[in-house]
């Protein structure tokens, strides 16, 4: 159709780029597991940063959820940094509260989440730490 235009060859070949862009996730079954008391399992994540601040300059939130009420509680934050400091609140506030122990907490990779200081609080006062698979946040889908 057009005059003086090349013919293009081609290898019949899907390269490596076309083969991971038709992968599909396979849907996520639901858990069977769910906490039969308050604060056997919490799930926390953060949010942020937000377009708009709080009154108080606030750009990120902290959630926790509990899995066996769906209570929730929440926290502002400036920094990301707040949040090993606003865990131990939260911990104090709802072990104090309930009458139980924090037993499992459930969060992404995040890097607040997993810095050194933040694994041996957990571990020295006996909390499990179950770290999410990297970008699969369906499985922490209730505090997402």
């Amino acid at each position: 159709m057009v005059v003086g235009l090349p013919s293009i060859h081609y290898e019949k070949e899907i390269c490596e780029g076309c083969i991971f862009g038709k992968f599909h996730r396979l849907p996520f079954s639901q858990s069977s597991w769910r906490a039969k008391a308050p604060l056997e399992l919490v799930h926390a994540d953060i949010c942020g940063p937000t377009h708009t601040p709080s009154f108080n300059n606030k750009r990120y939130f902290i959630l926790f959820v509990d899995d066996f009420s769906r209570m929730m509680w929440v926290y502002f934050l400036e920094q990301k940094l707040e949040a090993f400091s606003v865990f131990k609140q939260f911990k104090a506030f709802g072990e104090n509260q309930s009458g139980h122990n924090l037993k499992v907490l459930r969060t992404d990779r995040g890097g607040e989440f997993t810095s050194n200081e933040f694994s041996e609080y957990c571990k020295s006062n006996g909390i499990k730490r179950e770290l999410t698979a990297r970008y699969t946040p369906q499985q922490n889908g209730v505090a997402e």
